[in-house]
């Protein structure tokens, strides 16, 4: 590195120690004190230099390099990468406190804790990877189209069985669409109820993503206490009654984990289906 340009970390900051890395050394690419061809210290150097654990710094290089803002190479070490003059711009930094400041943070995992993320040692690691090698050697024998946007018919069939089974639930395949996810299958119901400019009743505290996806969606949130049975429904009941929409997560509450009772979800259903009737 040049003698003009040293790297620091603040262990302080809400930033992880990667971004301030990468950050660092894309800024002072970007400014002209790291020329092209300068070389850089490896990673397990500059880890030792910093005092932090190596793969902080690969995770770093990695994403400098794909970036294409370093080459590193076994014979050369690594280097900064040649750019034509004109196109360095720095990356505007999401303010502080702003949703996706949030996001940035909440993917730089896996931590301990961290919402959204199974936990890894009970995760079947070997079981999935064996599914995953056999469905991808039987999709190479696939005639190459565009898949069904409702999803493969084969596990909509699973899952139309599953609800008959275990849910007592009785639906169709075609009925059945599935998403990328949570977020995803929620962006999708929202657009197709088209309640923009009602109010919806959300855990408090909820999902970050759920609230923000609700907020885009324009409808006027109405937060509702949660306690160890789950959603407080009378209180959404007495504060909220004319809401259209609740967005709960039953099961396993995010982000307090607790389960919301039997009595509520009744009380829940019974409430929504009498406004649905009157």
């Amino acid at each position: 590195m040049t003698k003009q340009f040293q790297l620091k970390i603040d262990r302080s900051a809400k930033t992880p120690l990667t971004e301030q890395i990468r950050n660092n050394i894309a800024a002072a690419i970007d400014s002209g004190v790291l020329a092209p061809g300068v070389r850089l210290p490896s990673w397990q150097d500059l880890a030792a230099q910093l005092g932090v654990a190596r793969g902080t710094v690969r995770i770093a290089y990695e994403k400098l390099s794909a970036a294409q803002l370093i080459v590193a190479s076994r014979a050369a070490g690594t280097h900064v990468a040649d750019r034509p003059r004109g196109i360095g711009r720095q990356e505007k930094q999401p303010d502080l406190g702003s949703f996706m400041q949030m996001y940035q943070e909440m993917i730089q995992g896996p931590a301990m804790f961290q919402m959204g993320v199974p936990k890894a040692d009970i995760f079947p690691a070997t079981l999935f990877a064996r599914i995953r090698s056999r469905a991808v050697r039987a999709e190479a024998g696939a005639v190459p189209i565009y898949p069904d946007p409702c999803g493969e018919l084969e596990l909509r069939r699973e899952i139309a069985a599953y609800l008959a089974i275990a849910r007592g639930v009785e639906c169709l395949p075609s009925q059945i669409i599935i998403t990328g996810g949570y977020s995803n299958g929620l962006g999708l119901a929202l657009r197709v109820l088209g309640l923009e400019g009602q109010k919806a009743w959300i855990e408090n505290p909820s999902f970050p993503f759920a609230r923000r996806g609700l907020e885009l969606a324009g409808l006027s949130l109405v937060p509702i206490p949660v306690d160890a049975g789950g959603i407080d429904v009378d209180y959404g009941l007495r504060r909220a009654p004319g809401a259209k929409l609740v967005v709960v997560t039953p099961g396993q509450q995010a982000p307090l984990g607790v389960t919301l009772s039997l009595e509520r979800r009744l009380r829940l259903l019974i409430g929504q289906l009498k406004k649905a009737c009157g």
